[in-house]
């Protein structure tokens, strides 16, 4: 870790705080759960308690033969050192990545192409298990291996192999991403300790084939109450509840609006914890440029810890 890194972010986000209080004051009380949160960045050793934890829990779990947690060597680890047993294998999304090139030949521009297609798909709602939707699918990517692969002379045989390799990596694909999505929503509404910053650089896929979790320096931790009611939000969005059963799920949870507008609550619960599609529908280029919105409206006072 860089000398004086700590007191630098404090300092810069403080800056960074007061400019967007002044030109989006609906964003405060996010942006002051954010700095808590990357705040517990700055300690190693309390990022090692969080492997331990997790890892424990996850031994526990009806997972455990399926994803490893990296165990710390505590003797070693300080506040600006992390000292940990070694996964072997690499990033789930790297592995994807090779694997679809090798099936297209070696071509990783090609593989890019497709996977920002599967994945252009998945936010248009088209590539969501239908029958209907897998045919799109499937005929789509025969069309896209010939015509980016460069190669129109492909017999429409070939296309079709190549494709049915490809839709058979992506069940693969699912079943570990439906694991990943089992085992962090055990340490969620089970365990209450889970990782705040998932991303697909922190999940690997190992050599020994299980998946492996990485980087807890933003776990967060979730009371009884925390978990029962982000159970009530999810359940509510689950369920196509009316806006106000879903708004009221939330301030359960803890949100607080200006104006405690049930469809303005309701939109904002769908957009933390489902997805944006609302604010694309509107022409919303970004999640952000959606929230923007949303708090121009109705801002958030306060947002749950």
């Amino acid at each position: 870790m860089h000398p004086d890194a700590e007191n630098r972010f404090k300092n810069d986000f403080k800056i960074f705080r007061a400019l967007c209080k002044v030109a989006l004051p609906g964003w405060d009380p996010i942006l002051r759960e954010l700095e808590m949160q990357m705040m517990t960045e700055f300690d190693y050793e309390n990022e090692a308690r969080s492997l331990d934890i997790v890892r424990t829990n996850v031994g526990k779990s009806p997972y455990a033969s399926k994803v490893r947690i990296p165990q710390p060597v505590t003797d070693l680890c300080s506040k600006n050192l992390l000292v940990m047993e070694y996964l072997s294998g690499k990033k789930l999304a790297v592995a994807i990545e090779e694997r679809l090139a090798g099936i297209l030949g070696g071509d990783v521009k090609l593989a890019r192409k497709v996977l920002r297609a599967k994945q252009k798909a998945l936010f248009d709602s088209k590539d969501v298990g239908h029958k209907r939707g897998k045919k799109l699918t499937f005929a789509e990517l025969s069309d896209m291996i010939a015509k980016e692969g460069g190669n129109s002379n492909m017999s429409l045989l070939q296309r079709g192999s190549k494709a049915l390799k490809v839709t058979s990596m992506t069940k693969d694909a699912r079943k570990k991403l439906n694991l990943l999505l089992d085992v962090t929503g055990h340490q969620i509404f089970q365990d209450g300790v889970f990782n705040g910053e998932a991303h697909p650089g922190n999940i690997l896929e190992l050599d020994c084939g299980r998946l492996g979790q990485i980087d807890y320096g933003q776990t967060r931790t979730l009371t009884e109450h925390d978990r029962l009611a982000l159970a009530g939000v999810v359940a509510a969005l689950g369920k196509n509840s009316e806006e106000a059963d879903i708004a009221d799920a939330m301030r359960s949870f803890g949100f607080r609006s200006r104006d405690n507008t049930n469809e303005i609550m309701a939109k904002n619960a769908a957009l933390y914890f489902d997805s944006d599609s609302e604010g694309r529908k509107m022409g919303c280029a970004t999640p952000q440029t959606y929230l923007q919105w949303l708090n121009g409206i109705d801002p958030m006072v306060e947002v749950p810890d």
